[in-house]
């Protein structure tokens, strides 16, 4: 039976693991502490869920169950051998391998020329603004952390992230520019792109045929 790759979410929680038994709502204080939030999403539920199957494959094991007060039991986890070296594998198999994303504003912007210019310099505006926020936010934070003394290595994730959306400001500063300026024409007829493959210097009708299509 082929492996079942690890999610996300199962992979942060056993980097967590990796440095020191947690329970369930320890794991999602740290995961938001971290802002991991801001990448997928998380939730006790989910947390819950990654757990029971770190359990079930063998990567973590129950350690001890405590009770808080009026709280209910709390079981702690500790990561088993396996799950160290399943982290390191997975770990290095997202570093080397190009993997498909499938970004919503992608698919916005391959739609964007069904609209008028004016609403789409708005839409893109909108979302420069809120992006502009996140990127000072988590500038302000990534600083704040520097300064305590975290060593840069913890955090590539985190400058990857503020390096994305500085990316994104510019394009989307650039393209309204261009949109306004009349560099990037809005007027012309719509034009079937259903012919064009962005992949390759051939049409596709002269490379492909409907059967190969549905391979």
């Amino acid at each position: 039976m082929a492996r079942r790759e690890l999610s996300s979410i199962a992979l942060i929680v056993l980097g967590l693991l990796d440095q020191g038994p947690l329970h369930p709502y320890e794991i999602l204080r740290i995961m938001r502490k971290h802002r991991d939030d801001l990448r997928l999403p998380v939730s006790v539920g989910s947390i819950y869920h990654a757990v029971e199957r770190l359990e079930r494959d063998g990567y973590a094991v129950p350690l001890a169950t405590a009770r808080e007060g009026a709280r209910p039991e709390r079981t702690t986890y500790e990561i088993t051998d396996d799950g160290r070296a399943e982290h390191r594998r997975r770990t290095r198999d997202l570093l080397r391998t190009v993997q498909p994303e499938y970004p919503a504003f992608d698919v916005g912007l391959g739609q964007a020329d069904s609209l008028e210019a004016d609403e789409v310099v708005a839409l893109l505006r909108e979302r420069l603004d809120t992006v502009r926020e996140e990127h000072a936010a988590y500038d302000a934070a990534l600083g704040s952390i520097v300064a305590r003394g975290v060593p840069r290595r913890h955090l590539l994730d985190a400058f990857y992230e503020l390096e994305q959306r500085a990316t994104q400001i510019a394009w989307i500063e650039r393209t309204v520019a261009e949109i306004e300026s009349g560099e990037l024409d809005w007027t012309t007829p719509h034009f079937p792109t259903h012919g064009i493959d962005i992949h390759s210097n051939t049409p596709d009708d002269a490379t492909s045929s409907p059967e190969k299509d549905l391979v």
